[in-house]
C-alpha cells in the first residue's frame, strides 16, 4: 500500500488564502486595513494595480481599467491564491467581469455583504452605507450587488479635510492620526443618529481600522471589507 501524499507544486504562493488587487496609493495603511498584513491572523498577498488609483476610480470609471484588473486576478489565481477582494468598495462595479474570469471566489467590495445584512436585520431595518465620497456612490454601484440604491441611507465623507486630502486626493502621505479617527467616528456617529440606523455598512477600506471605536460608541452592528475577509477566509482555510 502506498501512503505517500503529493503536496503539489508550480505555484508561486502556497497556502495563501487571499489575494487582494490594489490600486496605487501611499497614504498609511496601519493595523485594520486589510492591505495591513498584521491585521488579520491568516497571510494574504497584494498585487498593486499601476496608474491605477482612487480619483480615476472614484470619479472617472471606465470600461478600460476592466483588463489590467482582469489580467492582474487571472495572475492570481495561477500563482496560488484561493480567492481574490479589492482594495476599494468601488471595485463592485467590475465584480461581475472579474469573478467570471477565474474560478476562484471574487468578492471585490465590502458592499455585497448589503443583501444578507438586509435578511438578516429585516426589512424594516434602517441599513447605512459609509462611503469615501457620496457623490461618487451612484446606483449602479449597488445594482451589482443587487441592491435597491433608495434602500439603504447613504453618507460620504466630504466636508472632511484630513481624509480627503491624504485619501482622495493624494496631496500628502502622512495622516494626523487623531483628526483622522476623529472625522471617520464622529461622522459615523453622526449619521447613525441622523436616521436611526439598525446596522452600518463601510463601504471604504480606508475606514475599518476605526470600525471597533464606531461599535462601541453607537452599539450597532458595522460590517466593513474585514468582515467578508474573516467569512471568505473560513471558507478556503483548508484548500492547498
Amino acid at each position: 500500500m502506498n501512503n505517500d501524499k503529493i503536496y503539489k507544486g508550480g505555484k508561486l504562493y502556497y497556502e495563501i488564502p487571499i489575494g487582494i488587487l490594489c490600486l496605487e496609493s501611499y497614504f498609511p495603511k496601519m493595523r485594520g486595513h486589510l492591505r495591513n498584513p498584521r491585521t488579520y491572523n491568516f497571510p494574504t498577498v497584494t498585487k498593486v494595480l499601476k496608474g491605477l488609483d482612487i480619483p480615476k476610480l472614484l470619479f472617472n470609471p471606465t470600461k478600460e481599467m476592466i483588463a489590467p484588473i482582469i489580467k492582474a486576478a487571472q495572475e492570481f489565481e495561477k500563482e496560488g491564491v484561493q480567492a481574490i477582494t479589492g482594495s476599494c468598495g468601488f471595485m463592485a462595479l467590475f465584480q461581475k467581469e472579474i469573478a467570471d474570469s477565474v474560478k476562484i471566489p471574487v468578492f471585490m467590495s465590502s458592499l455585497l455583504q448589503l443583501p444578507l445584512i438586509r435578511i438578516m436585520h429585516g426589512e424594516n431595518a434602517n441599513i447605512g452605507v459609509l462611503t469615501a465620497s457620496k457623490k461618487a456612490l451612484q446606483p449602479k454601484h449597488l445594482e451589482v450587488c443587487s441592491v435597491d440604491y433608495h434602500s439603504v441611507f447613504i453618507e460620504g465623507m466630504e466636508g472632511n479635510t484630513e481624509f480627503w486630502e491624504t485619501i482622495i486626493e493624494g496631496k500628502r502621505s502622512d495622516f494626523n492620526i487623531v483628526q483622522l479617527e476623529k472625522e471617520i467616528v464622529g461622522t459615523a456617529l453622526k449619521f447613525i443618529d441622523h436616521n436611526k440606523l439598525d446596522a452600518l455598512l463601510l463601504e471604504c477600506t480606508d475606514l475599518p481600522p476605526f470600525a471597533k471605536q464606531i461599535q462601541q460608541h453607537s452599539n450597532i452592528p458595522v460590517y466593513d471589507i474585514n468582515s467578508l475577509m474573516q467569512l471568505v477566509h473560513s471558507t478556503v482555510q483548508w484548500k492547498i
